[in-house]
């Protein structure tokens, strides 16, 4: 287990403990939050999503004070949101339609890419969200205003350096 740098006990990893405890499951969605909130920024720094995501929901369970196995379900939930924010349906986890949906988001101009999380991130904060529409029209209207800032940088929007992918060294199936 991780101690976080509050020096707290984090909340350890329990299988399925997030369905059947309602404060746990809120605590991983304020998680989630948190890391759509951040994403835009990382994003914009030049990083396309799903670089962007690496490292970050370690960071979110260091501030969320979450052991770090709950990272793996934080980063999830991101991908699901924006996937589907983006359009594309609620593709099963480990299907090929997941991987083709993150595949189409990278095609997209960062700048279209920073817009998409930033909009997700508001439709997931939001308690009462309006009937589910394709995120990608209004994301790439030209019309949607960028001049202004979404809102100004404050406690949910955590910077984090994302993490470069190295192939892990393990056998196939661990």
């Amino acid at each position: 287990m991780n101690i976080p740098p509050s020096g707290g006990p984090p909340i350890p990893f329990q299988p399925v403990a997030w369905a059947t405890d309602p404060e746990l499951a809120e605590r991983l969605r304020r998680a989630t939050q948190t890391l759509l909130d951040s994403l835009p920024t990382v994003v914009e720094d030049g990083l396309p999503f799903s670089d962007a995501l690496h490292g970050g929901a370690q960071h979110v369970c260091d501030a969320a004070e979450l052991d770090y196995a709950w990272a793996p379900m934080i980063e999830t939930e991101t991908v699901r949101a924006v996937t589907r924010g983006a359009g594309h349906g609620e593709a099963a986890l480990f299907t090929p339609e997941l991987s083709r949906a993150v595949e189409r988001i990278e095609f997209l101009p960062l700048d279209y890419q920073r817009r998409l999380v930033q909009r997700v991130a508001d439709r997931y904060a939001d308690p009462n969200p309006r009937p589910l529409r394709s995120v990608v029209a209004t994301t790439i209207s030209p019309a949607r205003d960028t001049t202004r800032p979404r809102h100004p940088a404050g406690p949910n929007v955590l910077p984090f350096t994302p993490r470069l992918q190295d192939p892990p060294h393990r056998s196939p199936g661990r």
